[in-house]
Order: structure tokens, then C-alpha cells, then sequence
């Protein structure tokens, strides 16, 4: 039997860009939805972006079974961000309240511009309030906020 074949991988340096866009029309987010976003990569600090995603267990039992089954149940996704403080960026554009989409286009080139036919994952959420971080030595000013998972997050293509 031959060695499968190891698939190429991508750096994740500068190749990410996320945007606040502020409204999506349709069942897919547009070219001109995307140019009306907000950028926000490079206000995340490293740690600074972090989805999670749980899912819960059905248990399926049957009469004498000495196993007990499974099965998915619903899923459950949240979002916080952790950014540097300023008077633009993130700071500026995530004020509590907000709502919009976190829209996320990982595998190209942060300074290519949308396009139709990208891959993006989009995030409907509300803003959460924004908390100070403690300074630490040697650190920039950061603050941290739970962006509120408002719809279903979906993986789609950006449309003409």
C-alpha cells in the first residue's frame, strides 16, 4: 500500500481578515456588503480571537441494550474578541449594543480584496459590553467582549 499523499498547508500569517459588516440582504454576504465592513484583523491581539463550539448529546438508551447510544444534539457557538484599546479599530466599531456579522475569510491574503467566489464563515452577533483588561508590563491597553451569537453561523461564498 503506497503512503497517502500529505496535503499542502497554509501560513496563517496575513492570511485572515475579519470584518464587522453592518448588514447582509440576502441568504450570502455581497462584494459590496464586504467593502462596507469594518476591518478588525489587526486590532485582535493573538489570543484575541476565539471562537467556541460545543455540541450537546442526545441520549438514544433502548430496552436490555447494555450500551448506552448517542446522538448529536444541538449545537451551540460563541464568540469573544480581545483587542487593543484605541480611538479606532475594534474599539471604535464593536460598541455595546451593535448588532451586524462577524465575517471571517481565512486561506487569503489579508491585503486581497473581496471577491466573488471567497469562502467566509459568518457570524449574526450583538455586541456585548466592552471590559478593560489589567495592565501588565511591557503591554499594550487591551479590552475583551463577548459578541452575542444572535442566528445560526454559516460557512458560505461571497456573492457578485
Amino acid at each position: 500500500m503506497a503512503q497517502e499523499t500529505l496535503p499542502p498547508s497554509t501560513q496563517t500569517e496575513d492570511n485572515l481578515r475579519i470584518r464587522f459588516v453592518p448588514a447582509i440582504a440576502g441568504a450570502a454576504i455581497t462584494v459590496a456588503e464586504w467593502d462596507d465592513g469594518d476591518d478588525i484583523t489587526y486590532s485582535l491581539t493573538p489570543d484575541g480571537w476565539s471562537p467556541e463550539q460545543d455540541q450537546a448529546t442526545v441520549v438514544d438508551d433502548r430496552l436490555t441494550l447494555e450500551q448506552a447510544l448517542q446522538r448529536p444534539g444541538k449545537k451551540t457557538k460563541g464568540l469573544t474578541v480581545k483587542y487593543v484599546d484605541g480611538a479606532t479599530g475594534a474599539a471604535s466599531v464593536l460598541t455595546e449594543g451593535l448588532a451586524g456579522y462577524i465575517v471571517v475569510r481565512p486561506l487569503i491574503a489579508n491585503a486581497t480584496a473581496g471577491a466573488a467566489g471567497q469562502k467566509v464563515v459568518v457570524w449574526p452577533v450583538t455586541c456585548g459590553e466592552p471590559m478593560d483588561d489589567a495592565p501588565v508590563t511591557n503591554g499594550v491597553f487591551t479590552k475583551t467582549q463577548k459578541l452575542f451569537v444572535t442566528g445560526v453561523v454559516t460557512r458560505q461564498t461571497i456573492a457578485a
